[in-house]
């Protein structure tokens, strides 16, 4: 503990040393104590490397980790775990196939998007695989967990993308912005975040525009039901009145949802959020607010 917070920490516990190269390089940590290496691993951009039969090493990586799946994409590149811990004291325990949340005495086990890019290609094999696992993690990791609603159209075809059945919305192909690009992120989520309607994405994952009205067909209407709101039931019913379109649903309450002719091929859900501990204070603080919610008109 610091200051009142917990001290953030990361380690790679490997069978064997890994590639390092392929993560980072690593620190020269002569006469250091453990405790002081340890102390210098931050778990985003400093790792301890722990490997069988070597000496404790300090790796600082290429890239920051911040996301589940970035942890989850260096982990293909070890023979063994990533285990880390925020200022919260929330822990997160990594492998190439798994992520799990410690909270205190929860364990919450999370989705991860390349199994479900997987399971979406291999559903859809017209699709663009780097694209559609690109797709995901914008809404998993990006647009998710700010809890904000909104809904991707992905064209699984190079022909023309107009079509009576959904608006033209405003334009941006000039502009050359891609989800490929990682540069180009920032400004692609400040349309999806602040425009209506849909946002329509290319086969090779070109931002053609934005605030893209749906309009479903009566046929849709009648073979699709209504599915949590409005936001799902219309990219639902869309994907079933154009074959060539994958729609990828961000809900407010968090889960990604994605729609393939009419029907959901595939959904990953956030955990849910930390609960403050139940201390004495904590349990006095909601008798109160409970007792003001009863008392109002």
């Amino acid at each position: 503990m610091f200051e009142g917070k917990v001290r953030p920490y990361g380690a790679i516990v490997a069978r064997e040393r890994p590639f390092v190269d392929r993560l980072g390089r690593l620190v020269n940590i002569d006469g250091l104590e453990p405790d002081v290496i340890r102390s210098l691993a931050d778990g985003q951009h400093s790792f301890v490397l722990v490997a069988k039969g070597e000496p404790l090493q300090l790796l600082l990586m290429h890239q920051r980790m911040d996301t589940d799946q970035d942890y989850a994409s260096h982990a293909a590149w070890i023979d063994g775990i990533i285990i880390c811990n925020d200022a919260a004291g929330v822990v997160r325990i990594v492998t190439v196939s798994s992520v799990t949340l410690v909270e205190g005495r929860r364990w919450i086990a999370k989705d991860l998007v390349f199994e479900a890019a997987e399971d979406i290609v291999e559903v859809v094999p017209a699709s663009n695989a780097t694209v559609v696992r690109r797709l995901l993690e914008l809404a998993h990791h990006r647009i998710s967990p700010e809890r904000a609603g909104a809904t991707l159209l992905y064209l699984l075809g190079d022909s023309a993308w107009t079509t009576s059945r959904r608006s033209e919305g405003l334009s941006l192909r000039t502009v050359g912005l891609s989800v490929l690009n990682e540069s180009d992120e920032p400004l692609l989520l400040h349309q999806v975040r602040h425009r209506d309607g849909a946002v329509l994405v290319d086969h090779d994952g070109k931002l053609l525009a934005v605030n893209v009205i749906v309009r479903n067909t009566r046929a849709s209407e009648v073979e699709v039901p209504a599915t949590r709101g409005t936001r799902h039931t219309s990219a639902a019913r869309h994907t079933f009145d154009c074959p060539d379109v994958l729609a990828f649903v961000v809900s407010m309450d968090g889960p990604v949802t994605v729609f393939s002719d009419g029907r959901r091929i595939a959904e990953l859900k956030i955990a849910d959020p930390p609960v403050p501990p139940k201390t004495p204070e904590r349990i006095a603080e909601l008798m109160e607010l409970r007792r003001s919610e009863r008392s109002r008109p």
